[in-house]
């Protein structure tokens, strides 16, 4: 039995300061929500001004204090730190005016300063939520399965974006609570399915909130509370990167953290770039008046998330974006991007490096820097299979839409064929009615969403390679050798058993959906149902224009489908499941015929 430990009571005035942090972040917060969700007339904007101010005040009194009072730095260290908060005061203070100049070319002067008070909120809101990550280490959270703490974040994420879709700035005429569930869920699973017209039943803020809840489930609870905090220094015990490297499938422990680190900072990298170049293709011809820099970025967090999203009612088919083929290739390259996985991302360098004709290495032969920088980045087999996988099934699936189809070759087929075949694994977007389409092509856009992206993305499905290590299975079983070899590494057995676990539950779960949402919706074309069920559960979001007419019962249906798809199926089972006993025994083998 372990010794219980004792610690010194936290001295009044940390437990003060602490509880004055805690005030101004939930006040912060609750001023988020207030002037997003309700409407804020000129009065109520001054008092959020006044109110906002004197909680910057506040939080820079609890900073500077706990900063102070934390005897576990050194007087070296404990001044730089009170030197940022001085810094961070002047740049909080500072921050409001370049604001409303910089977004008032882009709004009216009263949403310009709304929008410089909300990003100055959010700073308060930061430092509060970093204080509840130390909730974490409480035995309840230490105890807990990581796969429980995954799917709880998610399901908590999608119950605040309904309660922020429900309030009354979020749309033009109101939404019903199941409407606003499954439109929180599909957002937070970045799928794409809509039963409203984004366009049109969405205010600014309404789609705002839709942006958050995007980005917000294309990083994941769990990365985007981490990161933060370790760009303010408050580190990771050694059961916070365990359960962190269970997720992201990393075997150095050690670098997780700054794994995490790149993961955010390549994401608004790349978000950033993508919605200035569709912003610079836009430019020439808008869609829409106004607009240009709003569904620049939201097209680009929507490509990259791989949510399918569009601010547009007929998507990328609409005719400000249906003919632009630069638009349409920026889109797809951050689709790609995203559905890759951060690791493979993170691992792409080493193509540059290691290859024979490495354009780094070939330029830069004697770089020392170079060199370490190339022994620091392992090419990982979970990379290469990847990038195989991915080259592979696009070019199948274009030239099997041709086929199916009976296309004729010209370039706008083969730009069709090419685009449906990037969205239909990951993304959603749309360029065509994919109502129009045959039977056949309809099933091999089914087979393309139920393999889906690659791990650690922001794409769904089983996986490109779960897919891979089916496939290699079964060759293994053919040709009857003891062990499944992939790049010349033998796949574990838990592994092997893993990804059948997965397909054959996932298998299972889009016939039950098929079978449940025919037998709820009989009128309904079943080849329409069939790719429903399958883009829900592969969180593409791509339809044959039937969500919004489905019966509640399909509808709740489908919000458990993006779920399932987005957390894991298989993590959900086990997370359902609880704590398993493992068993101290085995019993002799049993032959068993099976044909």
């Amino acid at each position: 039995m372990p010794l219980p430990v004792h610690t010194s009571p936290r001295p009044a005035a940390v437990t003060a300061l602490l509880v004055l942090q805690a005030v101004s972040g939930t006040v912060a917060l609750a001023l988020l929500v207030w002037e997003l969700g309700w409407p804020v007339s000129p009065a109520g904007a001054r008092v959020s001004e006044w109110l906002t101010w004197g909680l910057v005040l506040l939080a820079l009194l609890s900073e500077t204090g706990l900063a102070w009072k934390d005897k576990r730095q050194s007087p070296i260290r404990r001044g730089l730190i009170l030197g940022a908060l001085v810094l961070l005061a002047v740049g909080r203070f500072g921050l409001e005016r370049p604001l409303r100049e910089w977004f008032g070319d882009l709004a009216s002067p009263r949403a310009a300063a709304l929008f410089a008070l909300i990003v100055i909120q959010v700073t308060l809101v930061i430092p509060f939520s970093l204080r509840l990550l130390r909730l974490t280490r409480s035995r309840f959270f230490q105890q807990a399965r990581p796969g429980s703490l995954f799917v709880l974040s998610f399901f908590l994420a999608i119950l605040g974006g309904t309660l922020m879709l429900k309030t009354p700035n979020a749309t033009v005429d109101g939404l019903s609570w199941l409407d606003a569930f499954f439109t929180s869920t599909s957002a937070i699973c970045v799928t794409g399915l809509i039963v409203v017209d984004t366009e049109t039943a969405f205010t600014q803020e309404g789609q705002f909130i839709i942006l958050a809840l995007i980005q917000i489930g294309g990083l994941g609870i769990m990365t985007l509370t981490y990161f933060m905090a370790l760009i303010t220094g408050q580190g990771f015990t050694l059961r916070d990167q365990a359960r962190l490297g269970e997720l992201f499938s990393e075997e150095n422990l050690g670098s997780v953290g700054n794994f995490i680190g790149k993961i955010v900072i390549l994401t608004l990298a790349v978000e950033a770039v993508g919605a200035a170049l569709l912003y610079q293709n836009w430019s020439m011809q808008a869609p829409r008046e106004g607009r240009l820099l709003w569904d620049s970025i939201f097209h680009a967090v929507s490509a990259f998330c791989n949510a399918g999203f569009s601010t547009f009612s007929d998507g990328l088919a609409d005719p400000g974006a249906a003919m632009n083929r630069p638009v349409q290739a920026i889109i797809m390259v951050l689709i790609i991007a995203g559905g890759l996985g951060f690791a493979v991302l993170h691992n792409l360098p080493g193509l540059f490096l290691r290859g024979p004709t490495g354009l780094l290495r070939r330029n830069f032969p004697r770089s020392r820097r170079l060199a370490r920088w190339h022994q620091s980045l392992p090419f990982q087999l979970h990379t290469r299979l990847t990038l195989v996988m991915t080259i592979t099934l696009l070019i199948l699936g274009a030239g099997i839409i041709f086929i199916t189809e009976h296309w004729s070759f010209t370039g706008d087929r083969l730009w069709e064929a090419a685009f449906n075949s990037v969205t239909a694994r990951t993304a959603g977007f749309n360029i065509t009615d994919f109502s129009a389409y045959g039977f056949d092509t309809v099933v091999l856009i089914c087979a393309l969403m139920f393999i889906g992206g690659s791990p650690g993305g922001t794409a769904g499905g089983v996986k490109t390679t779960t897919f891979a290590i089916a496939i290699g299975e079964l060759v293994r079983l053919v040709r009857g050798h003891p062990s499944l070899h992939i790049g010349n590494r033998r796949i574990a057995r838990d592994v092997v058993d893993r990804c059948t676990a997965t397909i054959v539950l996932s298998a299972l779960w889009v016939s039950l959906t098929i079978l449940i949402i025919s037998w709820d919706n009989p009128a309904m074309n079943p080849v329409d149902i069939i790719f429903e069920c399958f883009s829900a559960f592969g969180t593409v979001g791509l339809s044959r224009g039937i969500t919004a007419d489905l019966a509640p019962l399909s509808k709740c249906i489908i919000i458990l489908s993006m779920f399932a798809g987005r957390v894991g199926l298989l993590m959900l089972v086990l997370t359902l499941a609880g704590r398993t006993a493992p068993r101290r025994y085995d019993l002799p083998d049993a032959r068993l015929p099976l044909n």
